[in-house]
């Protein structure tokens, strides 16, 4: 390529750059893309877009059709529920792991003057919340240590950002969250397992009794409906 860059950095970017749309829902489900339309937009020859999307099938981002193409995965209630409740499961994990391990005074810092910063912030706030929120809960994953488990909650964090988008909006719940986020930051700073715990279920919780209007939402925006 006359910028250097090789086919697989290409693919690479095509890949990031398309999963971010499926991801923020620009691309709704039931999207079609097409090789043509992504080689001019991209203006790459066929085989990077051809790797991008099939990597973004393999991440359970598109499915692929027989002489149909690609289209955005549809996904659905029971789905996004069983998404919450896996990452309930892994996120107490990593709560316990944090308290056997203990957590860096570093990291505890930074987290807690941020999140200190977005409260005193509010309702100012509002448009960073949903990826601020995944950071936290990324930021503790990694001070777990376990990659996988790791690997896993950030997948889980892609494919439920849009609910965070339609959950923490209005300033009572944005006003929670930053207090939630630093009393669990409190409760690890003094390995307190249980009421670490307790906090996180409450938080993600919240979260999934929110999936349903979520979805909803969601599908209405993405077809133009509002």
């Amino acid at each position: 390529m006359a910028d250097g860059r090789s086919g697989r950095n290409l693919s690479a970017e095509v890949y990031e750059s398309l999963s971010e749309r499926i991801r923020t829902w620009l691309y709704p489900p039931g999207h079609r893309l097409t090789e043509e339309e992504l080689c001019v937009e991209f203006g790459v020859s066929r085989s990077p877009i051809r790797e991008a999307l099939n990597m973004l099938a393999e991440a359970g981002l598109v499915d692929k059709a027989e002489r149909k193409g690609y289209r955005v995965r549809k996904i659905d209630l029971q789905e996004l529920e069983d998404l919450y409740d896996t990452r309930l499961v892994l996120e107490l994990a990593v709560i316990e792991q944090i308290c056997e391990r203990g957590m860096s005074s570093g990291i505890l810092r930074q987290l807690r003057k941020r999140w200190k910063e977005l409260l005193d912030a509010l309702p100012a706030m509002a448009h960073e919340a949903a990826l601020e929120d995944e950071h936290f809960h990324e930021a503790l994953a990694a001070e777990a240590g376990n990659r996988v488990m790791q690997k896993i909650l950030k997948d889980i964090d892609r494919s439920i950002h849009f609910v965070r988008l339609s959950d923490i909006t209005d300033p009572e719940r944005l006003k929670k969250t930053c207090q939630d986020h630093l009393e669990i930051l409190a409760a690890l700073e003094h390995c307190d397992v249980q009421r670490a715990k307790e906090l996180t279920r409450e938080n993600i919780l919240w979260g999934k009794d929110k999936v349903s209007n979520a979805l909803k939402e969601a599908l209405i925006r993405a077809h133009g409906l509002v």
